[in-house]
């Protein structure tokens, strides 16, 4: 065997293994709002979230931040805001709302309170409140339509003959910057639920 396929038999699976652990690293290097799990439901995770405050902005899911919207929200918490305050990046990017009232968010750190945020400097970006609720959760693969329409289905399925009920829309989480390969992202689909 010449030196150079040694080199490459030695070489090529040490990239791939740094790679992929640089991508695990990535997700580990940003907070994420805490929650419990109070039950499960086949592959559903009935989950309880606090109260978390946005920095929000329209958008369209499928443009998958290509439309501004990420960049919006980017700079808001780079120091695009009244204070001049740069805020940690956290995880997960939601999205939110359907139609005209499609939004994507920005989830704050929990150290930062409803009220405390800063004013963004853009118009198109606000802060909201989401009220601590009870979520049905459920992992789900790829950003595409197909795996949240998959998701989606699953999550109404295994909630039919339970003692909860779906209130209101949808939210899909993203945790993963872009450079994470698709079968390594973590994403997610929330949806408040309510006793029966």
């Amino acid at each position: 065997m010449s030196p150079l396929a040694k080199w490459t038999l030695v070489a090529v699976p040490t990239v791939a293994a740094l790679y992929l652990a640089g991508c695990a690293f990535s997700r580990a290097g940003y907070k994420t709002p805490a929650y419990t799990v109070q039950s499960r439901l086949e592959r559903v995770e009935i989950r309880e979230y606090p109260a978390l405050v946005l920095a929000q902005t329209p958008t369209r899911l499928e443009n998958e931040g290509r439309d501004g919207s990420f960049m919006r929200l980017f700079r808001f918490i780079t120091k695009g805001n009244a204070a001049s305050q740069p805020i940690p990046m956290t995880t997960p990017v939601l999205y939110r709302g359907e139609g005209a009232s499609e939004a994507m968010a920005f989830v704050m750190p929990a150290n930062m309170k409803s009220g405390e945020a800063p004013a963004p400097l853009d118009a198109a970006v606000r802060i909201e409140t989401r009220p601590a609720g009870t979520y049905a959760t459920l992992r789900m693969s790829g950003r595409r339509s197909k795996g949240r329409e998959k998701a989606v289905s699953e999550i109404r399925a295994a909630l039919e003959s339970s003692g909860w009920k779906l209130e209101g829309q949808p939210e899909f989480a993203f945790y993963d910057p872009p450079w994470i390969p698709w079968f390594m992202e973590k994403n997610e689909v929330l949806w408040r639920v309510v006793k029966k």
